[in-house]
This record gives C-alpha cells, sequence and structure tokens, in this order.
C-alpha cells in the first residue's frame, strides 16, 4: 500500500507561510533607590527577577522602558559577580550590550561582590560594574511574553 509522503505533498501543493514570533522579557523600571540584594528581592516578589538581557533587542527594550520614565542616570540589572559574572535568574548567556566596561574598580574588590549597573552617557549606554551596597533604581522583568506573532498559511493543491 502506498502510505502519503509528506515530501510528495508538498511537491503536489504550493504552501505559503508567514510566520513571525519573537520572546521577549517584559521589563519594570522600579525608581527606587536600593542595593543590588534588595532590588533582587524585591523583583523576585513582586516580578521574577532583576533584569536580564539576552538580546541586543531586549537591550533595546529595556532602554526605553527606562527612557519612557524619564531616567538617565544608574540603575541594576541582575548581573553580578562572584567568581564568574553571572545572572541573578540564572541564565548563562553571554550577551554584555554593546559598551561594557571591564574595568572591575579595585575599589568594588573590597566587597564581597560586584554588580552590574547600566547607566547614560553622551546619549549612549554603558554597562559598568559598582559595589552592590551602593544604591540605584533597578530594572525587574516579568517572565517572556509573545510579541508580533503572525501566522498567515495559504494552501492548494495543484492536482485539483
Amino acid at each position: 500500500p502506498n502510505k502519503p509522503n509528506f515530501l510528495n505533498f508538498l511537491k503536489t501543493s504550493k504552501i505559503f507561510i508567514l510566520s513571525s514570533c519573537l520572546l521577549f522579557h517584559q521589563y519594570h523600571f522600579v525608581d527606587q533607590r536600593l542595593n543590588w540584594t534588595e532590588a533582587q528581592t524585591y523583583c523576585r516578589q513582586k516580578y521574577t527577577d532583576l533584569a536580564t538581557i539576552e538580546t541586543s533587542e531586549e537591550m533595546d527594550q529595556l532602554m526605553e522602558t527606562v527612557s519612557s520614565a524619564g531616567y538617565k542616570s544608574g540603575f541594576w540589572i541582575g548581573l553580578y559577580i562572584e567568581i564568574n559574572w553571572r545572572w541573578s535568574d540564572g541564565f548563562s548567556g553571554s550577551f554584555t550590550g554593546n559598551s561594557y566596561e571591564t574595568s572591575v574598580n579595585p575599589s568594588n574588590c573590597l566587597s564581597d561582590q560586584i554588580c552590574m549597573i547600566v547607566y547614560w552617557h553622551s546619549e549612549h549606554h554603558h554597562w559598568s560594574d559598582s559595589n552592590c551596597s551602593s544604591v540605584f533604581p533597578f530594572v525587574c522583568y516579568n517572565g517572556k511574553n509573545f510579541s508580533k506573532t503572525h501566522f498567515i498559511a495559504k494552501y492548494y493543491n495543484s492536482n485539483l
């Protein structure tokens, strides 16, 4: 018996599919000055965690969230160092933005942890280490959400 074959089906049919599906973190700027650990606790209680940035698109989204709040100074994100840089939520990717200062200020090394802030300089954002006990506003995220999902399919069989 002849079994239907998907490849043969595709050869005798014309299918057009347009699909766009993006997953983004939903960011929330919190204009409250806390140290990094307090900010992490706040984010975990009210949202998911301190901001994790996995792509340049997410970085753009995060900066839009902060700038729409009218804020243009340093704020915490969920990146910290013990031995190696780590994200608060456990994300193991390596996205570090387009301008990241790796200076690790020696005065910060006197503390137990060094944490990451994002700040504005000359209309651009930069990442820089800061002592985790310093106080800054911060950005939390709330899971991942679908954004701009479209699905269009058209099928017709050329044998009909």
